[in-house]
This record gives C-alpha cells, sequence and structure tokens, in this order.
C-alpha cells in the first residue's frame, strides 16, 4: 500500500498536524509499504528539512504563494497521483482536520472519486480494505467504518504523537512546479492577515487555564482568573467563549486561534470540537473538567472529572490559597 500524507505549512513553520499524519501512517504501514508526505508552497526547503520520517517527499512549488488554496492543493495531488498511476491500486490520502483539510479532502474525493471518511480517530486494516472509527454529532458518537481502497480519510489532531523533524535524503525528495495549477485555479491568495497576539502569547506558556462555553458568562471567568494566579498560567478560551466577546481573540487556542503545548492545560468547561483539539491536544498534561462524560475532550486528557466546574474550580482556588499563605 502506499500512503499519501498531505502536509501543510507557510514562511518556513510547519503544521504540527503534518508530523502527527506523517507518524500515523508509519504506525499503519507494513513491510513494503511507503509513505509518500505531499507538501505544496512557496518554498518546499522546510519540508524537505523536515520530513525525513516518511520514505519519501513530493513537493509542489508555488513560486511566491505561501498558502496554496485547496482547490489548487487537491488538483497538484490528484495529478501525481494519476502520473504515478496510482488511481485505481491500492492507495490511502490521509488529510488533516483543519481549516484548509476540510477543502482538500472533499476536493479530492470529488476528483477521484474515492470514499471519504472525516474526523477519524481511529485506523486498522481490514483484509482488502479499512476499519475506521469517526466521529459524529461533535465527538458524543463513534462510527465503526468499513471501507474499501483507494480511500481518503480526514485525521482529527491528537490521534497520534507527532513523528520527528529528521531531514529528507536527497534521492527521496520529488519536485513538481505547481505554477500552471495555481493559475488554472479560480482562487488566488492576496495576502495573509494574522492577529496581533501582542496581548498575550500562549504558544510560549508554560500553563493555561482555558474556559468554554461551559463557563456560562463572561462574569464566572473572573473565576478562572483566580485559579490561574495561584497557578501562575494563562487564561484562554476556545472559539464559543471568544464569538461571545467574553474573551479576546488573543486568547483563543483552537484550529482559528492560537496552538499551544503547556506543560499544564486545565479545561474547563470546554467540550472539545476538533477545531479546539487541534490546538492543545500536544499538551504535556491535559486535565479537563466537564459534566458530560461523553464530552471529546476526554478523549485526549490525561485526567478528567465530570463534577460542576464551579465547585471543582472553587475549590481547588481555596486549597491552593491557603497554600500560599503558609
Amino acid at each position: 500500500m502506499k500512503i499519501y500524507v498531505c502536509t501543510e505549512g507557510r514562511s518556513g513553520t510547519l503544521e504540527s498536524l503534518s508530523f502527527e499524519l506523517i507518524a500515523g501512517a508509519r504506525n499503519l504501514a507494513s513491510e513494503g509499504d511507503e509513505v509518500v508526505a505531499f507538501f505544496a508552497g512557496d518554498a518546499p526547503g522546510g519540508a524537505a528539512a523536515a520530513f525525513g520520517a516518511a520514505d519519501r517527499l513530493v513537493a509542489a512549488t508555488t513560486p511566491g504563494i505561501e498558502l496554496v488554496p485547496a482547490e489548487t492543493y487537491a488538483r497538484l495531488l490528484t495529478d501525481v497521483i494519476a502520473q504515478q498511476g496510482d488511481e485505481q491500486a491500492d492507495r490511502l490520502v490521509l488529510v488533516p482536520y483543519s481549516a484548509g483539510g476540510l477543502d482538500v479532502a472533499a476536493a479530492l474525493a470529488a476528483r477521484t472519486g474515492w470514499p471519504l471518511v472525516a474526523q477519524v480517530v481511529g485506523i486498522e486494516r481490514q483484509g482488502d480494505g479499512l476499519e475506521v472509527v469517526a466521529q459524529m454529532y461533535g465527538g458524543k458518537v463513534l462510527a465503526l467504518c468499513r471501507t474499501p481502497l483507494p480511500a481518503i480519510l480526514m485525521v482529527n489532531p491528537g490521534v497520534y504523537p507527532e513523528a520527528a523533524a529528521t531531514h529528507c535524503e536527497c534521492g527521496t525528495v520529488e519536485m513538481v512546479d505547481g505554477s500552471g495549477a495555481l493559475a488554472a485555479g479560480r482562487i488566488r491568495p492576496i495576502a495573509i492577515d494574522l492577529p496581533d497576539y501582542g496581548e498575550v502569547d500562549l504558544t510560549i506558556a508554560e500553563r493555561i487555564v482555558c474556559v468554554g462555553r461551559g463557563i456560562g458568562d463572561a462574569a464566572s471567568i473572573d473565576l478562572a482568573r483566580d485559579l490561574a494566579r495561584l497557578l501562575g498560567a494563562e487564561v484562554a478560551g476556545s472559539r464559543p467563549v471568544v464569538d461571545n466577546g467574553w474573551l479576546p481573540k488573543a486568547r483563543q487556542v483552537g484550529q482559528s486561534g492560537q496552538k499551544v503545548k503547556p506543560k499544564l492545560y486545565l479545561a474547563l468547561g470546554v467540550s472539545g470540537a476538533p477545531e479546539h483539539l487541534e490546538g492543545m491536544a500536544q499538551s504535556e498534561l491535559i486535565i479537563a473538567v466537564n459534566t458530560d462524560p461523553k464530552a471529546p475532550i476526554f478523549g485526549v486528557a490525561h485526567y478528567g472529572a465530570t463534577c460542576d466546574l464551579f465547585d471543582l474550580v472553587a475549590s481547588l482556588t481555596e486549597r491552593l490559597g491557603a497554600a500560599a499563605v503558609r
């Protein structure tokens, strides 16, 4: 089997999900299988310096374009698969569950006609096909899917640990000119507008207390702030919290916020949608508090509690405060 891994990155920075998918492909591959990392962007040098955990790297260069549109990315990968005679063979494509991956996977499935399974949290080989576990209804239901090969799987963040970043050997790197596909596309990037994270840089925080919709309202976040102060932690929020205006955008964790890897991540009332998990699943220690025992956050948490978060925060704050005055 040949396993293609869709990787992402720009400005010399490669997304952690790319390394997770390479690790997943390696875990799935048997003797004689090949793991192929696919990258599209302006400067593929960063990919060549990091994706050595794959057997081979196919890098499509798009001069002057750091962020390749999903339709162009899918077209380039489809062309690569076709040129290598893999259309009807025993092939698998792993796509990250990300903002770009959502569009890439759909476009790729439309172009190839291959089956697509989204929000995947488990993959096993089963005869000539695959047995896949996928999330439904925000992770509250797990569906067991059996799919033939070739197939496309969109894998959730945090399912696999990151593969080590190692340099690719020269003989394993294949360069492809992506300018033609880019010119033929209907979408062309104009500029990349990044939010200002001057207020707080969560990416370097060693401890984070993150509040979700379960916190109730903006006033209740003061309880999390008191706890964070005693822990020496930063306060962050999930997207619903930021969308409601309870915390500024600079403090959002997730796919459309900051991606963090603190030593401690305390999630209070966070359900754990895939978009949020993408931003924090690789934290060193994750403690989740949610009254719903089926909340997806418990799938990545090292420790969890299904008690009322206000009772726990009040008790923990009291104990930490008492210890601080001794």
